[in-house]
């Protein structure tokens, strides 16, 4: 009996913890079906141009240029794993990464919003061919992208196709405007101590092609959005450990559950709890999101009794889905816990983390396919790396970053002061 209503009052706060799992913890990790399949609006007809809802003064869209809704987000384009290592990191590089456009230099000081909108179907036919190039493009000084709205014509008159968040598999984003899919891109005072490590936006087996992410108010301090090229990445880490990370590949802990007191308890109770408590979390989980994931009794990194959420394998290389050139596109960055305590021992937010229930639920960790642990020498000199090809974009209100989600990275530094910079997702 004593069993019997310890598990009652075990699961019922376990059901509880696991209800709370905070939605990124399951973000940019495991591979799982989309849940929604529906647009957010009907398409409007062919031809039948309209300025968006409410933008008062905004040129006018031509025939072709329509909203046409937001499509569901693309599947992740993983490719064959047939990538030479040693002989295709010695291709030279032959490309500026991420340069910057500013109005000045394409149009005069004084363009009007219909220049500007004209300005970007001028380069309609080959913004693709020249993110494929550049892997970014910094957009600087327009007066059109200060507002979602015109933001909204930028993007339809350089013919991006919206859609989903990839995010949307799992929970909600925070919006500025939905229905122009129009996301918040991390601007909660909640995280604004917390540096958003290097990432590709990959939820579940949902991957964008492309991304703009645009500023509608900068921070008041720090706040800067951070790139980097995930070709380059590719050429420069660590060869030895690169051939070992795509021959094992990876595999990542979406979620942590800490049940500590468990190693309290005698061992024939222990015994008798660990099967239905894991029974019980997979079903749970498994009703929150809809992915293949493996729930396992394991222990965290202070030794301690958990259950993690354990992503299937991954490759840390890609071939780009349209050039083919090979990229790095795996999160070890954003997602090492190790990486991350270094960050918040750094930024001094490392106690509040330790303390707040929420973050060891949404603690996330990166191994090698094998389950084995990446040593710290290995996710150091990972960081260095990463750090050394930053480029940091400190963004004014208007100003667009434009970027190829296969072959660039993004984060974002820490700040203070209130922050509004959002993102629309493309196929």
């Amino acid at each position: 009996i004593g069993i019997q209503e310890s598990m009652v009052r075990l699961t019922a706060v376990f059901g509880v913890a696991l209800l709370a799992v905070p939605s990124l913890s399951f973000r940019a990790l495991v591979p799982g079906r989309h849940l929604s399949k529906l647009r957010l609006h009907a398409p409007r007809p062919r031809g039948v141009a309209a300025p968006p809802e409410g933008a008062v003064g905004l040129p006018q869209l031509r025939e072709g240029e329509e909203f046409q809704g937001i499509d569901d987000c693309p599947f992740t384009q993983w490719g064959p794993r047939d990538i030479r290592v040693r002989e295709e990191r010695k291709a030279p590089r032959s490309y500026e990464f991420a340069p910057e456009w500013h109005k000045k230099d394409v149009l005069g000081a004084d363009a009007s919003l219909e220049e500007e909108l004209d300005y970007f179907r001028s380069i309609r036919e080959t913004v693709k061919p020249l993110l494929h190039k550049h892997g970014a493009i910094v957009l600087r000084g327009f007066e059109l992208t200060k507002t979602a709205d015109g933001f909204q014509l930028f993007y339809l008159a350089i013919g991006m196709d919206p859609c989903d968040d990839p995010l949307q598999s799992v929970a909600a984003r925070d919006a500025v405007d939905k229905s122009k899919g129009v996301y918040e891109a991390v601007n909660k005072e909640s995280r604004s101590k917390y540096f958003v490590g290097m990432h590709n936006e990959q939820v579940g087996t949902r991957s964008p092609a492309r991304a703009a992410f645009v500023c509608f108010k900068p921070a008041d301090e720090g706040g800067e959005f951070l790139i980097a090229d995930g070709r380059q990445l590719f050429k420069e880490v660590d060869e030895e450990f690169l051939e070992e990370v795509y021959n094992k590949q990876v595999r990542f802990i979406a979620a942590e559950i800490p049940l500590g007191f468990m190693d309290n308890l005698p061992g024939f109770v222990r015994s008798a709890l660990e099967p239905p408590l894991l029974a019980f979390a997979t079903t749970m989980a498994k009703s929150k999101v809809d992915f293949d994931i493996d729930l396992v009794w394991d222990k965290d990194n202070e030794g301690s009794a958990c259950i993690h959420a354990i992503a299937p394998l991954q490759t840390p290389v890609v071939r780009h889905p349209e050039t083919q050139e090979p990229v790095w596109f795996c999160n070890i960055h954003s997602h090492s816990d190790y990486l991350r305590q270094e960050r918040e021992a750094r930024d001094g937010t490392l106690d509040l983390s330790e303390t707040t229930g929420a973050s060891r639920l949404n603690r996330t960790d990166i191994r090698f396919g094998d389950l084995s642990a990446m040593s710290r020498k290995m996710l150091d000199a990972f960081d260095a790396l990463v750090m050394k090809n930053l480029k940091w974009v400190k963004m004014q209100k208007g100003d667009v970053v434009l970027l190829d989600n296969y072959m660039t990275m993004h984060g974002r530094n820490i700040f203070s002061g209130v922050r509004k910079h959002a993102v629309t997702w493309f196929k």
